[in-house]
């Protein structure tokens, strides 16, 4: 390409920091291995062949090509363009994650994330198995081989309908509410595995009416007259207003619960899934 835009041997040897004769051979040796001529040398410079010019578009095709890679490499490296594989709780994605990752793929357009929701014990799983660069579950005992960073507080409330004769309490126990008929969500849920403990606990058996899949479907349900539920308070706020349904808080020191980041101990992220880390640990 450069003896092609100088017009000269010595001139494109210049312009590339090397001397004339080395630039000769490399000429000579790409038309011995392509067994035509590039160039026609005469007295006044270079000149380009057919072949040469055909050589010329397609080099400028690839040095581009090269760019693009190595622009696109340091992206990756920097931590601007990158796929992110989230596992989390239920609780995490519904109540802390919406808002804190629209504010983080805004000014990250280019970073995608994979985001799945598991139960705690198999989010740390999964971490573990390098299935995710990071998880966000509930407390758990010490797992060799993780770090736990705390991440955000996540505070149990009950939802019942205005007119329920407990909804003009200020607070309630669980054992106010353990055998009154309750709309909970799927066994594989961190929360039913929470309340099942809970019970247990107090030697009584949970009443289910029936189980649904998500916080909002709870709400729902609960409007409709199946029972009480149990959920995040973030997740009734969210629902509760438009369903008309009354949120009382949990006095039991278990329906407080700490939400944690885990990490592959001694182990670098990779710089996008590090810059989504730091997002969410910035944030109020």
């Amino acid at each position: 390409m450069a003896v092609a835009e100088t017009g000269s041997i010595a001139r494109a040897a210049e312009r590339c920091h090397t001397v004339a004769s080395a630039v000769s051979k490399r000429l000579s040796d790409l038309e011995e291995s392509f067994g035509t001529s590039l160039l026609a040398r005469g007295a006044k410079g270079v000149e380009l062949t057919p072949a040469g010019h055909a050589f010329l578009g397609r080099a400028r095709g690839l040095l581009h090509q090269a760019e693009q890679l190595d622009e696109e490499l340091r992206r990756h490296a920097s931590g601007e363009q990158g796929h992110v594989r989230v596992f989390a709780n239920i609780s995490a994605i519904v109540e802390f994650l919406p808002a804190a990752l629209a504010s983080f793929l805004a000014s990250n357009p280019d970073i995608h994330i994979h985001l799945e929701e598991h139960i705690s014990t198999t989010v740390a799983a999964g971490v573990a198995d390098n299935l995710a660069d990071f998880g966000i579950l509930g407390t758990l005992a010490a797992i060799n081989g993780l770090t736990m960073t705390p991440f955000r507080t996540d505070e149990l409330v009950v939802v019942l309908k205005p007119d329920h004769p407990l909804a003009q309490r200020g607070v309630l126990a669980f054992s106010d509410v353990v055998q009154l008929p309750l709309v909970g969500l799927h066994a594989n849920s961190s929360l039913h595995h929470l309340l099942m403990r809970a019970a247990a606990d107090e030697r009584k058996s949970l009443n289910f009416r029936i189980r649904v899949t998500s916080f909002d479907a709870v709400c729902a349900m609960v409007a409709a007259g199946l029972g009480i539920g149990v959920i995040p308070k973030a997740a009734a706020a969210a629902y509760s207003f438009q369903l008309r349904l009354t949120a009382l808080p949990l006095s039991d020191s278990w329906a407080r619960r700490e939400l944690h980041i885990c990490t592959r101990a001694h182990q670098p992220l990779p710089a996008a899934a590090q810059r989504l880390l730091d997002h969410l640990l910035t944030q109020p």
